[in-house]
């Protein structure tokens, strides 16, 4: 069945947001000094992709999500463990040539910005997907 690429990304538009709130520490703390754990990068990366997928998954066809393929991350400022940040994301361009996206973040505590990125996504159908990584790993 071939599938009309334009419908994919039809429910997504440049401009489109979504927040989401998280607590760090509770998936890959960093500890510093004297017990002092704080959030780590690839924890608030984490949380950027997952607020993307949050929001921009509801408004793909059923059978599609979105798998990262490029991120940039700025950490700026560290959060105590236990703490919470928010996260929030913008949908900079979609690409329905391609079926990608790309979006940004902004990851605040209550003292500031935290970190920032941009990340690339590509929209992928579920069964196709699962499909290749059981061929590229010999298991299907």
């Amino acid at each position: 069945m071939t599938e009309d690429r334009d419908d994919l990304l039809s429910g997504i538009d440049a401009g489109f947001e979504h927040e989401s709130t998280w607590e760090v520490g509770a998936f890959e703390p960093q500890t510093i000094a004297d017990g002092v754990a704080v959030s780590s990068t690839p924890e608030l990366i984490g949380c950027m992709e997952g607020t993307v997928r949050d929001g921009v998954t509801p408004l793909l066809p059923d059978g599609h999500r979105i798998v990262g393929v490029r991120i940039e991350c700025d950490h700026r400022a560290p959060t105590p463990a236990g703490e919470e940040v928010t996260v929030a994301i913008e949908v900079e361009e979609t690409d329905a040539t391609d079926d990608r996206l790309v979006s940004t973040a902004t990851v605040a505590d209550e003292r500031g910005t935290v970190a920032t990125g941009r990340m690339h996504h590509a929209v992928v159908d579920r069964a196709s997907f699962a499909d290749r990584v059981e061929r590229r790993f010999d298991r299907g």
